[in-house]
């Protein structure tokens, strides 16, 4: 049976805190010089929240589930989230490729209609943006790649969205956002409906928006 990883070790959570600003600020960089979405990206994003942190496992940062015989611990290892599991380990990366391509084609055609740091003022492309950052967030959450940490690295791909269309980033990595409309919509995705994490993200944008 694999280690379990399922909590961060308390005495990490200062350090977590400080390495998801560096990390935020780095997907925002990579947002504004419009990067290929890639897995790799997001392991780095991975490593960077838990760097130097107390790890049942030290490459459980970064590595993915069924990844590679070089990392024994991930394969066949399983998750699960409330009622709904992950992705099947063996199954993983057959699901990081398709989310790869899929996202890939999808910011090829935002980037085309939308000029660098310009934001969207057509409503439907403003509806697309709003569709890829609940898909990207919503898909890596239904997969679960990684041991643990899914749903941190799922926010930082809704704020790398966000910004690449110059759209504030208004995820927060952690603790997870307030309230039930957010931890729901979560909840949903991990069905592959992603559709309310659209509404909430949207919703969220309009507040930053709005605000003095």
């Amino acid at each position: 049976m694999p280690i379990p990883w399922n909590a961060d070790d308390p005495a990490d959570q200062q350090r977590i805190l400080h390495n998801s600003r560096f990390v935020l600020r780095d997907a925002a960089s990579s947002a504004f010089r419009r990067d290929t979405p890639s897995v790799a990206l997001a392991q780095e994003w991975h490593r960077g929240i838990f760097e130097g942190c107390n790890l049942p496992v030290p490459y459980y940062a970064g590595e993915i589930r069924d990844s590679d015989d070089s990392f024994p611990e991930l394969i066949d290892y399983e998750v699960e989230v409330g009622v709904h599991a992950g992705v099947p380990a063996h199954q993983v990366p057959q699901n990081l490729s398709q989310f790869e391509a899929q996202t890939r084609a999808a910011v090829a055609v935002l980037d085309a209609q939308l000029a660098p740091g310009r934001p969207p003022n057509d409503p439907g492309i403003l509806g697309s943006v709003f569709v890829l950052a609940a898909s990207v967030h919503g898909e890596w959450v239904r997969i679960h790649p990684f041991a643990n940490g899914n749903g941190r690295t799922a926010r930082v791909w809704a704020n790398w969205s966000l910004v690449r269309y110059g759209l504030p980033a208004v995820v927060r990595l952690r603790p997870r956002p307030a309230g039930d409309a957010y931890a729901q919509a979560a909840h949903i995705s991990m069905t592959g409906d992603h559709a309310p994490m659209v509404g909430v993200l949207n919703s969220m944008v309009r507040n930053a928006l709005s605000a003095p």
